[in-house]
């Protein structure tokens, strides 16, 4: 034995394990500080288990050890693990066709690393292509275990995938091809000095082909060596072993050493796990609009998301943190981004005629839209507070908010015109009607005259399609006067502070809709009929629906306060407007549902059928309430 050339052998493969490492933090630097000293160790235990276990197990370790360690776990370090080795898949692929080129071949082993160059280069052409439907068969196997196991699944193939993306946008790819050169050119030196110092190896060929063959790789190197001679199995087991002691005391060296980066992005935004889960569920189980998670990532890169608290729009709503402060962070995407901006410049608008929340910062670019608003500890919804106080205290803060909303009511006020009521007709009962008609799950039912909704016997919704056209309600909306007005003037979007007040009372009000163009105020009070008389609220907490032929059931609650609250508002817009405003309202209530209608249909499919049964039973009711005024509603 050769100890100059021994030790050259051991040093060389320590040398090309440290470039695996400096690759690895390739992937790990745009999220996160690579440890350096960790990964060193993680790579020499790894290593150590790779001895004795075969296909390279010890990477499994390896994962563990570096994710225990890290900003994003477990998860996040096998998805850097899992596109190092398919990334050396690839380089010892054209190292063993450069071999063959030189006549060293092994026609077994090129044979299945070509195999697996071909396997690798139609995966990503089926990533491409049926990205799709590859992240929904991830979303339907990671749903057959519990949540738990469910969320592991989703990040590490969600942190894979980033893994991937990053090599294009993010990675230094200088850097990431020299590393893996010359990680490759240290093996094979490693192994052409292990050749010059051990007779049992003819040649380098022979050499890296006893670790790196489709033997080499799926056997370990223990079993590899029992029936070599004993002089061999002596001079491989020491190689391996100083290496790895070498190797380990590496981390020691580098422990010293502090990677500072003023800013990484962030790979999931969301602190509580269940919102990750609920955002890669997502992910996975949606169209693939790549754009939209990536503007997601981007403009929210510069926050913790505490929850999420998104209802039923096309706006998500979160509760961030930044810096040690708290606030709301409300943003669209793409197409919606333009109808957030309308609602930025309403509120400028009108923040010094109403009480509205403030806006501490604001974005519009490129399809993106956000603006942040204050958080105060002991604001709630007027859901939560009219469930809380006593309901004296509760009808109160709710008619000073109708009070406050009655000022704005009265600016730019004007005679609506018929042209605009039948485009509202037009446009929100007659078009919505024909898409609640498509859907999926209430397609089925149309067919039946009459259906039993927790038992109970209701009209369909051809029977109300005769009160539901031009002619009728016209002459219900032909009084109606247009102002400004909120647009979703509904229980949530009022904030009622507990212990406090701001600007001298105990509410303000958010989220104004800019998208209607029959601006009566009614459809302000309808907007809390919807949720006062129809328990909206409650029906969104309402999980599961059964159905079957005509039958729909589903637990259907609505608190006694909402039933008190209604009678008051009852009473309050009957002596305000009258019984013919009253009326109107009504109906305005009737077409929020309408529009509502189609959005369920999209986003929530089977529980769609809640709204539609909801619907019927208020068109029902309004038929009941004003039948002795005609034959019709």
């Amino acid at each position: 034995m050769s100890y100059l050339y021994f030790f050259g052998a051991i040093i060389a493969l320590v040398i090309a394990n440290v470039f695996k490492v400096l690759r690895q933090a390739q992937f790990i630097d745009p999220y996160d500080n690579p440890k350096n000293n960790v990964l060193v160790k993680g790579l020499a235990i790894g290593n150590f288990i790779n001895f004795f276990v075969p296909l390279r197990l010890g990477n499994l370790y390896r994962a563990y050890y570096d994710g225990k360690r890290m900003k994003y776990g477990v998860s996040f370090s096998l998805a850097t693990i899992i596109v190092e080795i398919i990334l050396d898949f690839i380089f010892v692929s054209f190292v063993y066709i450069i071999f063959s080129l030189l006549g060293k071949e092994s026609f077994q082993t090129l044979l299945f690393y070509l195999v697996l160059l071909l396997i690798v280069l139609i995966g990503c052409i089926v990533l491409k292509k049926l990205r799709r439907q590859v992240k929904t068969i991830i979303y339907k196997f990671a749903t057959l275990f519990n949540r738990s196991i469910e969320l592991k699944i989703l990040k590490t193939s969600w942190f894979t995938i980033l893994s991937f993306e990053n090599i294009i946008t993010k990675v230094n790819k200088f850097k990431l091809i020299l590393y893996s050169v010359l990680n490759w050119a240290m093996n094979i030196l490693s192994c052409y000095l292990l050749c010059q110092s051990l007779n049992y190896f003819s040649n380098t060929y022979d050499a890296f082909n006893f670790f790196f063959s489709n033997v080499g790789i799926t056997s370990s190197i223990i079993v590899q060596t029992i029936s070599l001679p004993k002089a061999a199995i002596i001079g491989i087991l020491l190689y391996f072993s100083i290496s790895t002691i070498l190797l380990f005391l590496c981390s020691y060296i580098l422990k010293k050493q502090k990677v500072k980066k003023s800013k990484h992005d962030k790979l999931l935004l969301h602190v509580n796990q269940d919102d990750r889960l609920q955002f890669l569920e997502l992910y996975f189980n949606s169209s693939d609009d790549s754009n939209y998670f990536k503007n997601y990532l981007k403009l929210n890169n510069d926050v913790a998301i505490i929850a999420d608290y998104s209802a039923g729009s096309n706006a998500t709503t979160m509760l961030c943190s930044k810096d040690g402060q708290t606030f709301w962070r409300k943003y669209s995407l793409n197409k919606d981004a333009k109808k957030l901006k309308e609602q930025i410049d309403w509120i400028r608008q009108h923040e010094d005629k109403l009480t509205l929340t403030s806006i501490i910062s604001e974005t519009y670019d490129d399809g993106v839209c956000s603006y942040d608003m204050p958080y105060i500890p002991d604001a709630v919804t007027c859901f939560n507070y009219v469930h809380t106080m006593p309901f004296d205290a509760a009808w109160s803060t709710l008619k000073e908010a109708l009070d406050d909303i009655n000022k704005l009511h009265k600016l730019q006020k004007k005679k609506a015109d018929k042209a605009t009521i039948m485009k509202y007709i037009d446009e929100k009962v007659l078009k919505n009607i024909d898409k609640i008609e498509q859907g999926e799950f209430i397609k089925p039912l149309l067919k039946y005259k009459k259906i039993y909704i927790n038992g109970k016997e209701y009209n369909n919704l051809e029977y109300f399609k005769k009160y539901l056209n031009y002619d009728y309600l016209y002459n219900i909306f032909k009084n109606d006067e247009y102002a400004d007005i909120h647009g979703d003037f509904t229980i949530e979007n009022i904030i009622c502070l507990k212990n406090g007040q701001n600007n001298g009372k105990n509410f303000y009000i958010i989220d104004p809709n800019t998208g209607n163009f029959h601006n009566s105020p009614y459809l302000d009070y309808a907007k809390l009929f919807q949720s006062v008389h129809g328990g909206y609220e409650f029906l969104m907490n309402t999980k599961n629906v059964s159905y079957h032929d005509d039958t729909i059931d589903f637990l259907f609650t609505k608190s006694s306060i909402y039933y008190q609250l209604f009678d008051k508002l009852v009473i309050y817009l009957k002596d305000k407007f009258g019984e013919e405003g009253l009326k109107s309202i009504f109906y305005h209530e009737i077409i929020h549902w309408l529009r509502l209608m189609p959005y369920k249909i999209e986003k929530n499919g089977e529980r769609s059928l809640l709204f539609y049964a909801r619907m019927l039973m208020l068109m029902a009711d309004v038929e009941e309430r004003f039948k002795d005024e005609t034959s019709n509603f």
